[in-house]
């Protein structure tokens, strides 16, 4: 069983599940929003950007110093694939002229010259309900939709978990939102989640223990129900 990885460290457990795991995670880049994560599914399907552009778009070369090369290696891992784990956990869009970035491109520690050409804005539900259903055609439906670490019940974060469950559903994509899946499961939240962070974002040791849990679940129920892993719809 081959995964990739097309999110945070928040995904991280998915390596402790008894899972291959393709190169993207640890190679590429960590994608957060929609249009991020086609940038880099497209790079690993078709090479799609020179090496010079992968230095300002993905969090991996950015972080190195390093260009990725496309090769026909990196295109056989991630297609041989068996489940994609998408996590989309931002409605904020990095762009540089017609390539969307991570948004590490933003900060101090980047190049002048290339961060202040870059325009930031937020995406609507529509624009997001279009990047699902080309990120499903692209994965061939092989995927399972993840929402950030959702603990309150307004804020952008909570309308963006909203709006993906209503989509999946419409679109015939399993979704997991993991706080709601703590609650189901009877799991301490409050031992899953880091404390003192302004906004929560990463998970405990507990806390990966607990999802890892619900993921092998979810992959499970994914490779054991025929109506998952259709592109179509």
């Amino acid at each position: 069983m081959k995964i990739t990885i097309l999110g945070s460290c928040r995904q991280d457990s998915l390596y402790n599940a008894g899972y291959t795991c393709s190169c993207v995670h640890t190679d590429i880049s960590f994608p957060h929003y929609s249009k991020d994560i086609l940038e880099v599914i497209r790079f690993c399907k078709y090479g799609h950007l020179t090496k010079e552009q992968t230095l300002f778009t993905f969090m991996l070369a950015i972080q190195n110093k390093k260009p990725i090369i496309f090769n026909e290696e990196l295109k056989r891992d991630f297609e041989s694939s068996d489940v994609f784990f998408v996590e989309i956990a931002s409605k904020i869009a990095y762009q540089y002229e017609n390539i969307y970035i991570h948004h590490i491109a933003t900060q101090p520690m980047y190049e002048v010259s290339i961060r202040d050409k870059i325009t930031q804005r937020k995406q609507d539900k529509n624009e997001i309900e279009e990047d699902l259903i080309n990120i499903k055609k692209e994965l061939n439906g092989k995927l399972i939709v993840v929402s950030h670490i959702v603990t309150y019940e307004r804020g952008e974060r909570y309308i963006l978990s909203q709006w993906l469950e209503e989509l999946c559903a419409k679109h015939g994509i399993l979704f997991i939102n993991p706080v709601k899946e703590f609650k189901l499961r009877g799991c301490d939240i409050d031992r899953a989640l880091e404390k003192g962070e302004p906004v929560t974002h990463h998970y405990t040791e507990y806390g990966h223990k607990m999802i890892k849990g619900i993921y092998v679940d979810y992959v499970n129920n994914f490779l054991n129900n025929s109506k998952w892993g259709s592109s179509g719809g």
